[in-house]
């Protein structure tokens, strides 16, 4: 994949190319579909670059994303290529409102993706709105903000999407989350402080932020410490009640074991507790809690 992006005033010109095994990965059509598709109902035609290479650019990858969500909900390809933007996106809209709410959840997070490969502040806008009325924060966490960045994530590692897209969505969402924080009060805690922190060289902190925010709905004090934290620096936070860290990006079990046996030894009267999300660590402490779920992490609040 390659491209240009340059900035005029507010705009964002974008110029991605995208290949079909790219096209393909992302909608979830596979190639001999595309192909059938495009030979018997003119389905998204890709264009040609100087060297004769096929391939697909921004808007017809969008078109893909809702065509594939129409499809999951009973619609015909050759029905969906005669209707034009509008008529799709009130297709879709039409959808929100009568499929189940695990069909709604997969339209939103094509929402999402959307605005990211896009860079549509405003359906990113739009989309979380609609979500928090409809679900909630902490539903819109588990059940749609887990899986876009996941999906996102992987398009990303995988070379299918621009870096700047996977963080257009994650700085919104990292924004969303601060705002929904500040938006609780502590009133009169009795409750034991934890400290947050992600380890060195981690810096994904979106769910680190979800997690103060639960800390806060349950009236918790927070101190934040956010990324990259050098473990040397937690000692002056020795007699704290809880830790909770979280390892996110694919680390050596090597670093993950050594930071358990770290905090292990000079926070002994400390409850720790830790989301691996990377399944680094490969050892059994007693004294580290990992955190499986939403719901465990409430349930030891």
């Amino acid at each position: 994949m390659f491209y240009a992006l340059t900035t005029h005033g507010k705009k964002l010109i974008k110029m991605a190319k995208y290949s079909i095994d790219q096209f393909s990965k992302i909608t979830g059509f596979n190639k001999i579909l595309i192909r059938t598709w495009e030979n018997r109902y003119g389905f998204i035609k890709p264009k040609r670059s100087s060297t004769n290479i096929r391939f697909y650019d921004q808007d017809m990858l969008t078109k893909g994303l809702r065509y594939s969500v129409l499809l999951e909900n009973g619609h015909k390809i050759s029905k969906l290529v005669k209707y034009n933007d509008q008529e799709i996106d009130q297709l879709i809209d039409d959808a929100l409102s009568i499929v189940n709410q695990n069909e709604k959840n997969k339209i939103y997070i094509s929402k999402f993706i959307e605005s990211a490969i896009l860079c549509n502040q405003n359906l990113f806008e739009e989309t979380y709105s609609e979500c928090i009325s409809k679900l909630g924060v902490i539903d819109f966490y588990k059940n749609i903000l887990i899986n876009t960045m996941n999906k996102i994530s992987i398009l990303y590692l995988n070379s299918e999407i621009n870096p700047a897209n996977e963080h257009f969505l994650s700085e919104n969402i990292r924004v969303k989350l601060s705002n929904e924080i500040e938006k609780i009060s502590i009133k009169n805690s009795k409750n034991k402080k934890w400290i947050l922190f992600l380890p060195e060289n981690e810096y994904h902190d979106i769910g680190l932020l979800f997690a103060k925010l639960i800390l806060k709905k349950y009236n918790h004090e927070v101190i934040y410490l956010g990324q990259n934290v050098p473990r040397q620096s937690l000692l002056q936070f020795k007699n704290i009640s809880n830790i909770l860290f979280f390892i996110n990006a694919k680390r050596k079990a090597e670093f993950a074991n050594q930071l358990c046996k770290f905090l292990i030894e000079n926070f002994d009267k400390t409850k720790i507790y830790v989301i691996d999300n990377s399944s680094s660590i490969n050892i059994e402490f007693e004294k580290i809690n990992k955190i499986s779920s939403i719901e465990t992490f409430i349930s030891e609040l």
